[in-house]
């Protein structure tokens, strides 16, 4: 007489076993006994008024009062609105003191992570890309890990600024949206180090968004390693400064191209 979806739809808004199957029947029954009850459930005769009492706490389920006593479910649409009603006010509840406690718990610490496993960090540049909300500056001078991201990278340039810097040209050829160039301060800082700063690590990738998060992808005699940086302190710095100097890698070409033309074009000195 009762299915088994309707049991389970009954367990998700809070009911118990016996509590599911006692008012599944009363609801198609409409007036019954504890007996009647027990007959169609199969449900223990000591848990049945246990049960009936439980639905009658949670306003379910009215007794006649009388002697035998017969059990009716209380109208269903009043009942349900009354659960709806309670639903909101309690999701509302939850939200609210979320939202308090965003603003109560103060910002972490800078804090770094090792990610030592190629999964790691394949996942935290994604999830970075994806959730960015205001902007994306990411340095990469690895044609493969472009090439591994060019669709994220691609699908975060549609809802945010990315400003893609890289070291060499043919880079840029890679990933479909505007690249950059950083200058000799960027490639020599950040792409590669001269042999008097004694830097054996060399930086393969580095993606800050939103000027609070990095990760970097470094490379050190074969043996690559990331790490991720939340809340980084410096993101903030080192963003405005790249913006700064980084310049769109066709505007390059183009000037080399007047250059060579202006060149070409001179007249010849006697």
């Amino acid at each position: 007489m009762i299915d088994d979806l309707l049991l389970l739809h009954l367990k998700k808004i809070g009911m118990n076993e016996y509590e599911a199957k006692v008012y599944g029947i009363l609801s198609a029954l409409r007036v019954a006994s504890a007996r009647e009850i027990h007959e169609h459930t199969r449900i223990p005769r000591g848990r049945i008024y246990e049960t009936l009492t439980s639905l009658s706490e949670k306003g379910f389920v009215a007794s006649s009062g009388r002697s035998p006593a017969r059990y009716s479910p209380v109208d269903v649409t009043q009942t349900f609105e009354r659960l709806k009603k309670e639903s909101v006010e309690s999701l509302e509840g939850i939200y609210q003191r979320l939202k308090a406690l965003e603003t109560e718990t103060p910002e972490p610490l800078m804090q770094g992570y090792e990610l030592r496993t190629e999964w790691t960090r394949e996942n935290q540049i994604r999830m970075m890309l994806k959730r960015a909300k205001s902007e994306v500056i990411l340095l990469c001078n690895d044609d493969e890990l472009l090439t591994r991201y060019n669709s994220e990278i691609s699908r975060a340039a549609k809802r945010v600024p990315v400003y893609l810097v890289v070291e060499r040209e043919e880079l840029a050829r890679i990933v479909q949206i505007k690249c950059y160039h950083g200058g000799n301060d960027i490639d020599s800082s950040l792409f590669r180090h001269s042999t008097e700063e004694n830097i054996g690590v060399s930086m393969k990738l580095l993606l800050m968004a939103d000027r609070r998060e990095s990760v970097s992808i470094m490379e050190d005699n074969g043996n690559e390693t990331g790490i991720f940086i939340c809340p980084d302190i410096y993101a903030s710095y080192l963003s405005r400064k790249i913006l700064q100097e980084i310049e769109q890698i066709d505007r390059v070409r183009k000037r080399g191209e007047s250059r060579v033309t202006q060149s070409t074009d001179a007249p010849e000195r006697e």
